[in-house]
């Protein structure tokens, strides 16, 4: 049986109504999926946490729209929102501090506003968590990418991955002024040339491999690799991604790396999870590179 007392789904959003949408209908055939599966497991907390608008108008009623679709598509879910746009790494941080920092809570399963899960992702995720050993690791949902890294739109991550992580973000934070609550737009105005130098050096000194961009993505992955968290995707595809107009993303992008042609696991949840459980049983040790 899996077990889901210690576990939170988080939702981050932000200002994309349409899109928010589709993923929170998406996270309701998860969610019936996995009662389905496992009708004795507890009933998993649910956070929406949405970041502040910035202080132009449109922003301010594109939130308004999202947290409205957040209270009628999830009517369970917590709904937290942010009073200033902060940009995704302090938003991501201070989330994270605090759904985690209730002491019952180990693990938690994070979701980006512009995805499509399988149904049988929290499934999958699940099973897969209860499969790994120890402490300190990351599992995404889908396998990982050729450079070993993790897709970041959907991943579970338990409390010791989120401690080596927040401590390195807010560095990062800190030394490249990426607070919007400080300055707005901070995040996406950062100093690619300065975070590549800043980063490289860290990694170098660390001996890992260097990170390829200058997101919070990557440079959580970098703080991963340095304490050596276990970074694990499933053997199949459980999320998609379908957020292509943003700040790191456009179709041309989509189309460069695969993303149009990104399917989803649709098979029987039966057969998803022996392929989980063997793929996950049969890895052997990760060493992060």
């Amino acid at each position: 049986m899996i077990t889901t007392n210690d576990v939170a789904i988080v939702l981050f959003a932000y200002n994309r109504p349409k899109v928010t949408r589709n993923t929170i209908r998406s996270l309701q055939s998860a969610l019936a999926a996995l009662a389905s599966a496992e009708p004795g497991a507890e009933k998993i907390n649910i956070i929406v946490a949405i970041d502040g608008p910035r202080s132009n108008q449109d922003d301010q009623r594109a939130v308004a729209e999202v947290a409205q679709i957040a209270v009628s598509g999830l009517p369970d879910a917590e709904i937290h929102k942010g009073r200033v746009n902060r940009g995704l790494p302090a938003h991501l941080v201070e989330t994270l501090d605090s759904v985690l920092g209730n002491e019952a809570r180990r693990r938690v399963i994070c979701i980006e506003d512009d995805v499509e899960l399988s149904p049988s992702a929290l499934l999958a995720l699940l099973t897969a968590s209860q499969v790994m050993q120890g402490e300190g690791y990351v599992i995404g949902a889908a396998p990982l990418h050729r450079d070993d890294s993790v897709e970041h739109q959907a991943l579970l991550l338990d409390r010791r991955a989120h401690a080596v992580a927040s401590d390195f973000l807010r560095t990062y934070i800190r030394t490249f002024s990426l607070d919007g609550a400080e300055r707005e737009g901070a995040y996406g105005g950062r100093d690619h040339e300065g975070i590549f130098r800043w980063s490289t050096a860290v990694a170098t000194k660390a001996g890992v491999a260097k990170p390829t961009g200058t997101s919070q993505d990557r440079m959580r992955e970098l703080a991963w690799r340095i304490g050596q968290v276990q970074l694990v995707g499933l053997p199949t595809r459980m999320v998609r991604h379908r957020g292509y107009w943003g700040q790191h993303n456009t179709p041309w992008y989509a189309l460069r790396t695969g993303q149009l042609w990104q399917r989803l696991d649709q098979r029987p949840w039966e057969g998803i999870k022996e392929e989980v459980v063997r793929a996950l049983t049969e890895r052997g040790p990760i060493t992060p590179r």
